[in-house]
């Protein structure tokens, strides 16, 4: 069985805000075998200079595009296909938005092992894995204190016993924030697991101010409260933080986990799978996090082929947990068709089906992809 076609799926809404909500731009890949299988995976990055490392044609030795790379390699010897996408990107370096759009093809093949085998992708990675993983509801914060009770009421109502808020208007305001954290505890009540992304909004004096504003309200855990790669600034926060810290989704290497979680000392660690290299290369980043004791939790805020490839890695997890988006964008709601269903004990369940569990609606990707 071998990767017979490589192919870059673009999608994007007409208008496009400059809004921290990534769904509204996406960048699919679809590997087909000559058997007729094929997987879906996900990049997150950006999407235009991603498709361009996939497509570009193969070129001089060490710049050829990945499709020219893989397109007649075994598909279920993944780690050879990791060998020849590093050795011939090694020119433009197989780092960054190269290994971003790696990660894409990563999660495909993954698919396809899981279809070929006739199991979901979890079971192939541990047969320890759960069937259910606890996850959060992800969401931008309203622009108002006011508007928060009705969206956290909106979420359990459906289920959630987790929500993240985020970016939004946090940031400039010490009053502002403190109110929107205040609005979201209330609402959520003692029995509520709150998280808040603060958008490394903050350098590491005003992140130490707002720990002990948002101190009383209970957060699980306060997130990118600093620029991701200051490290030194990251340890000194954890170290007199009442609050968990969490940070990871832009790191790509696992020289700069590994920095981040020995030096920063941080408390959660969020890989995301469509940064930092699919499924195989999360796996490392959870080794690390093991030897180091740090939790690990998905990044994962895109659509359903991200969910389902974070929630299965992580279901094999000794304390699983994933993020679920919760975006109007209909690319993250409706450009893939699953069914990964919300428990009412805020558990996701995931599919049994073989893989991913995941097909594209052909409809809406030929409604939003661009030519």
């Amino acid at each position: 069985m071998k990767i017979a076609d490589v192919e870059a799926i673009h999608l994007r809404l007409p208008e496009v805000k400059e809004i921290a909500d990534g769904t509204q731009d996406v960048l699919v890949v679809r590997v087909t075998t000559d058997s007729g299988i094929s997987g879906l995976g996900e990049v997150v990055s950006c999407s235009h200079v991603a498709r361009a490392v996939i497509e570009a044609p193969r070129s001089a030795p060490y710049r050829h595009g990945l499709a020219a790379s893989v397109t007649g390699l075994p598909a279920d010897d993944i780690e050879g296909v990791w060998q020849a996408m590093i050795r011939d990107t090694a020119w433009y370096g197989p780092a960054g938005v190269t290994l971003h759009a790696m990660s894409a093809i990563d999660m495909a093949l993954w698919d396809i092992r899981g279809k070929n085998a006739n199991k979901p992708v979890r079971q192939l990675i541990s047969d320890l894995a759960v069937d259910a993983v606890p996850c959060y509801a992800s969401v931008i914060w309203p622009d108002q204190p006011d508007d928060v009770a009705r969206s956290v009421n909106a979420f359990m109502e459906q289920g959630y016993v987790a929500i993240k808020y985020g970016w939004g208007p946090m940031g400039p305001d010490p009053i502002l924030d403190g109110e929107l954290v205040a609005a979201a505890r209330d609402a959520l009540a003692d029995n509520g697991m709150l998280m808040v992304d603060a958008g490394r909004a903050w350098d590491l004096e005003t992140a130490l101010e707002r720990v002990y504003l948002f101190a009383p309200h209970n957060l699980f855990w306060l997130e990118e409260p600093l620029n991701p790669y200051d490290f030194a600034g990251f340890k000194s926060l954890v170290d007199h933080s009442p609050i968990a810290i969490a940070t990871g989704e832009i790191l790509t290497t696992e020289t700069e986990f590994y920095q981040l979680m020995t030096d920063g000392k941080i408390n959660f660690v969020q890989p995301d799978l469509g940064r930092v290299g699919g499924i195989s290369k999360a796996r490392k980043v959870e080794e690390l996090a093991q030897e180091l004791n740090v939790r690990p939790v998905p990044h994962a805020f895109g659509t359903g082929i991200l969910l389902a490839a974070s929630a299965n890695w992580i279901a094999t997890a000794t304390e699983p947990l994933t993020e679920y988006t919760q975006s109007h964008s209909p690319l993250a709601r409706t450009a893939v068709r699953h069914s990964m269903m919300l428990g009412e004990d805020g558990k996701l369940r995931l599919s049994d089906d073989p893989g991913l569990g995941v097909e594209l609606e052909e409809e809406v990707i030929a409604r939003y992809r661009m030519p």
